[in-house]
């Protein structure tokens, strides 16, 4: 039986202890801790262990190691550990190793060859198409014909039996597959799609869209104090501008685009965006990113039909929407827009933590630890769907090392009405023939600017309702008849199918009854041609051409009028990189976040809503996720059930609301909306900042700040327990100024004390707790509920912050310090919303009175020790 001390203690505290260790090795600090920890008494096996990673954290000033536990020299599935050290002393260790390894007795396990034989056909692929990548090869970035694998043990029924895990790129199904397979039988143990995926259909969006909305003209603070930071420190770089939506600006419906020159942070992008430190380049690739257009959902770049800013690097490209706009025209724009967000995103996380030790996404890592080369792959236009982004977070181990990949798509919702995807080549007299609106289908190969062409023929059944002659329409486009309520019809599947069949690379469906064509739903993954429908007159008009002896050549095609480009939308964009940010973060950063209850999507909106913060925002401020994709205004739902808010009025999602939840969609906005009522509490104590990064003593860095460091903390295959106590532990390891508040807040949706995850596989047997410890219990007096400003930290060292709520007005107040014995020893005015530091160094040590006054009238008075 697993022996598991994370599930074992009991609250958060218990987590902690402190084994000194001075002056010795990560490993010989990590063995020691074991060999004396009570919770490794009785282990009949000595616990082997190897080091995958050492990250040192500035946020929590302690090195997090990530630790597996091994059996002769294999690692065990998933047996991983989390060692905080501070000041060479163990902090820390939260684990999960198996204590009774009982290794499985087995004669001879199955070849790796064999058990790859199992996987590809459980996967229904052909194993012509893949090859193994041999034991000990460190390959980087793997072709897409090659299938990396590990050795590993894995935990079945109370025994470590041998295992293989493989990593199967299936970009044919829009999928990249780890699987396990266990070698004494080559049952697949598990099997995910690391493609993580945001798919909405036409109707998914039940939003209000009240208000209007204001657009916004001005560049944001961080962008200015990055760019000012990047003149200084690297006038050696290649200057760049890029005409963007620039963040915290959500979208295009939420603000204009604004030129901005190197609004790189040179502390995570020393070469600016364009250099890897061996090559750079005039196009949007780089250190950190590599942009490109992917209709053709090839998932490899173009050698032509680059967004290249020129040897100026100059990204100003044209940009207009509207309902009869095409979305191809604004190509070289929203790449340069994917670009840049991807890049700022890579950016502003660096700075809260997510570096090269912590297996980031770069290129180059320049000696700071981490493999390298795996800058992300973002791809504009994905012709693999509409409706849709996703993310697959790669994976890094000490041999191998895969790229992530993002995929942005078009959007389009059913208000748009039909758009024209029917284009004439011939003959003459139908070129000029305005494109065809027309209905499109749900199943066979999507329509995009990249069109199938080809003849236009009649079959010889003309309805398509029984099997037409084999190779008769081969090349072809068939023009099928549909005449509903007629004898003898047949479904529209039905009809594309056969003409399939005979040959078709694709098919008219021609309703013979009225001008009305329609959308045409349904699913068969074995239909692989595109098809459209068209009304009477069309169809009418084709077959008196084709009649008359002329040949009809055709595209069929769609060039998104009216569309959303995902790729403009700069909060969706937050949320996909979101999913590697967690994903490389949790445990060993390969498959830790597969578990029913894990919480992805709500970490990807949270850093959406914190990145595309606006300064105006309040907590009153109710907010939507991916309102400008999903065809609505800024005040619309957007794509989830409920807005993110604090009040229970709009927003009243507590931890049993996963119970049954049918997406990882809908267990992660419960999440989120935790981590969201964090931030305002947070911003109310320290201050709120639209500009995470301007300010890391506000509110709105702190709470960024924790939740990346608890992502780090947390164990593999987290849930809403250990993902509160992670949170909770990144804050007692920096004093624990804000656990109670925390406490509270996680309390307030049911995540409190005695709250029970139940398994951390399924979300239907967890149980709500609205308690907090019993120091947190203290009822905070009502003149403290009322305080207006923060002052913090208390005790003091160096400096000290007065921190006025954000609700505040733009008014002044005026500070004084007075010392014990009535001395006023500082005197000072300032803003009322504002959060400014005051320095401590000519201070004694001893007790200070800080005195808030206005208009002659003390409003507050706190107590300050200064040591």
């Amino acid at each position: 039986m697993k022996n598991s001390l994370l599930k074992r203690s009991i609250g958060v505290g218990a987590l902690f202890f402190l084994t000194v260790v001075n002056g010795q090795s990560t490993e010989t600090i990590i063995r020691d801790h074991i060999s004396n920890d009570a919770s490794f008494k009785g282990v009949s096996k000595a616990v082997e262990f190897k080091i995958l990673n050492e990250d040192n954290s500035a946020s929590l000033k302690a090195n997090v190691v990530d630790v597996q536990q091994t059996v002769n020299g294999v690692p065990i599935y998933h047996s991983l550990a989390k060692a905080i050290i501070k000041d060479g002393k163990m902090w820390s260790f939260n684990n999960n190793f198996d204590t009774v390894q009982n290794v499985s007795k087995y004669s001879k396990p199955n070849s790796v060859t064999s058990a790859f034989s199992s996987v590809i056909s459980n996967l229904g692929l052909a194993e012509a198409n893949y090859k193994l990548i041999a034991d000990g090869v460190a390959v980087d970035n793997p072709k897409a014909d090659q299938v990396a694998n590990f050795a590993y043990y894995y935990q079945k029924d109370g025994k470590l039996v041998p295992a293989r895990l493989f990593f199967i790129d299936d970009s044919k199904n829009n999928a990249f597959w780890q699987v396990m397979v266990n070698l004494e039988n080559n049952e697949v143990l598990e099997k995910h799609n690391m493609v993580i995926s945001c798919n909405f259909h036409d109707d998914a969006y039940a939003a209000s869209e009240d208000g209007e909305h204001v657009h916004n003209h001005f560049l944001p603070a961080f962008v200015e104090n990055q760019i000012n930071t990047a003149h200084k420190a690297a006038t050696a770089v290649a200057s760049a501008s890029y005409n963007v939506f620039p963040f915290p600006i959500e979208a295009p419906t939420f603000g204009s685009r604004s030129v901005l020159t190197d609004p790189w942070d040179v502390a995570a992008s020393p070469l600016g965006w364009h250099d890897t430190g061996s090559a750079n380049y005039t196009y949007t690739r780089g250190n950190n990113v590599w942009a490109y257009f992917d209709n053709a959902s090839t998932n490899t770049p173009p050698n032509t039909d680059i967004t290249d800013g020129g040897s100026g690097l100059n990204f100003d490209f044209p940009y207009a929407e509207g309902p009869e706009i095409s979305a191809y025209d604004n190509k070289h724009s929203a790449i340069t827009n994917l670009f840049y967000a991807n890049n700022m995103v890579h950016d502003v996380f660096y700075r809260f933590g997510f570096t090269e030790s912590s297996k980031n996404f770069q290129t180059n890592n320049f000696d700071k630890g981490g493999r390298g080369n795996d800058a992300v792959r973002a791809e504009g236009y994905d012709g693999s769907g509409y409706n849709n982004a996703n993310f697959n977070a790669g994976y890094e181990t000490e041999s191998t090392v895969a790229a992530p990949r993002m995929q942005m798509y078009l959007w389009k919702s059913g208000t748009l009405g039909l758009k024209q995807k029917l284009f004439y080549n011939s003959p003459e007299e139908a070129v000029s023939r305005p494109g065809v609106a027309a209905g499109a289908a749900t199943f066979g190969k999507l329509l995009f600017s990249i069109p199938t062409t080809g003849d236009v023929v009649i079959p010889n059944v003309a309805n398509g309702c029984s099997t037409i002659t084999a190779g008769s329409l081969t090349g072809k486009i068939a023009l099928l008849n549909y005449s509903p309520g007629s004898g003898g019809e047949c479904s529209n599947i039905v009809k594309v199918k056969n003409a399939q069949a005979a040959g078709a690379k694709g098919a008219i469906i021609h309703r013979t009854n009225t001008n009305s064509a329609i959308d045409m739903n349904g699913t068969d993954q074995t239909i692989t041609i595109p098809s459209i429908m068209v009304g009477k007159d069309e169809g009418d008009y084709i077959i008196s051409l084709i009649n008359s002896g002329k040949t009809v050549n055709v595209d069929l095609k769609d060039m998104g009028n009216g569309y959303k480009n995902s790729s403009f939308d700069n909060g969706v964009m937050v949320h996909e990189y979101g999913h590697g940010i967690s994903n490389r973060l949790t445990g060993n950063s390969m498959g830790c976040l597969n578990n029913g209850e894990q919480m992805g999507e709500g970490w990807s909106d949270f850093f959406a809503l914190m990145m595309t913060n606006k300064p105006e925002y309040t907590a009153a401020t109710a907010r939507g996720i991916a309102t400008y994709s999903a065809g609505q205004q800024p005040t619309g739902l957007g794509i989830r059930g409920k807005k993110y808010s604090p009040d229970f009025a709009v927003n009243n999602w507590t931890y049993n609301s996963i119970a049954g939840a049918q997406s990882p969609h809908d267990v992660g906005q419960v999440w989120a909306t935790m981590l969201w009522d964090l931030h305002w509490k947070l911003a109310e104590k320290y201050g709120y900042a639209s500009d995470i990064v301007a300010n890391p003593n506000s509110g709105s860095a702190k709470v960024v700040q924790l939740v990346v460091d608890g992502l780090k903390l947390q164990p593999c295959s987290p849930d809403f327990v250990s993902g509160r106590n992670a949170i909770i532990q990144a804050d007692l390891a920096t004093g624990g100024a804000d656990e109670c508040l925390i406490w509270n807040v996680f309390a307030k949706r049911g995540l409190g004390l005695n709250a029970n995850a139940g398994s951390n596989t399924s979300v239907a047997d967890q149980t709500e707790d609205y308690n907090v410890p019993e120091k947190c219990k203290m009822a905070t007096s009502e003149a403290n509920k009322a305080k207006a400003f923060n002052v913090y930290p208390n005790p003091a060292k160096g400096e000290f912050f007065i921190a006025g709520r954000p609700t505040l007005s733009q008014g002044s107040v005026k500070v004084e310090v007075i010392d014990i014995s009535g001395k006023t020893i500082k005197s000072f005015e300032r803003k009322k919303n504002s959060v400014e530091a005051v320095s401590t160094s000519n201070m004694p040590k001893g007790v200070y009175l800080v005195n808030i006054s206005e208009n002659g009238n003390v409003i507050q008075t706190d107590k300050l020790i200064v040591e």
